[in-house]
């Protein structure tokens, strides 16, 4: 069964200190185009400012990365057995999960699937983890604070690349955001 985590927990320092979850996005914050996108799919919001009415965690003490962000995320999932991770400034992230986890169904020793763009970059905040090699992944790590997601994935034994197809961009700026509809500061 998957469950997905959305972190929605940073500062947002290159948006300017704002939390990028409470931007809109032609009219819809950035949390809600993903909650609304996983309708039906059980999962958590990590993010130590929101109120959702899905469950909301975060790691503690706040502001921890990513990784902390993953790993709080984990310990609030019920029994996952694929777990995915997406990024809430790239709205349009959840349409890869089902080849996300198809790539993981045909290759049964994998422990993550993870989407490479057409850029070339890894992204390792779109991504379908086995639920087993997530957990063996941190306990890799000696610390899961202040970790980058791609030092999480360099942890995995065995990882799998599924091409993108546009859906995984993240937008780190607001001049990115407006190039893919209008786009508001809370």
């Amino acid at each position: 069964m998957l469950q997905v985590i959305v972190l929605a927990g940073g500062r947002g320092a290159r948006m300017g200190g704002v939390d990028k979850a409470q931007v809109t996005l032609d009219g819809v914050r950035l949390v809600d185009h993903l909650v609304g996108a996983l309708a039906g799919i059980p999962l958590v919001v990590v993010s130590p400012r929101l109120a959702l009415d899905v469950p909301v965690v975060s790691e503690d003490p706040p502001f921890g990365g990513p990784v902390a962000g993953i790993a709080a995320g984990f310990g609030a999932l019920d029994s996952p057995g694929l777990v995915g991770v997406l990024s809430v400034d790239a709205p349009d992230s959840p349409a890869l999960l089902p080849s996300l986890v198809d790539a993981l169904r045909a290759d049964p020793a994998a422990d993550v699937a993870v989407v490479r763009a057409a850029d070339g970059q890894v992204q390792p905040l779109c991504a379908v983890w086995r639920a087993g090699g997530l957990r063996e992944a941190l306990a890799r790590l000696d610390t899961v604070r202040d970790q980058s997601a791609k030092k999480l994935l360099r942890a995995a034994e065995r990882v799998i690349e599924v091409p993108g197809d546009g859906a995984e961009r993240d937008y780190d700026t607001m001049a990115e955001l407006s190039r893919r509809g209008h786009a508001e500061l809370p």
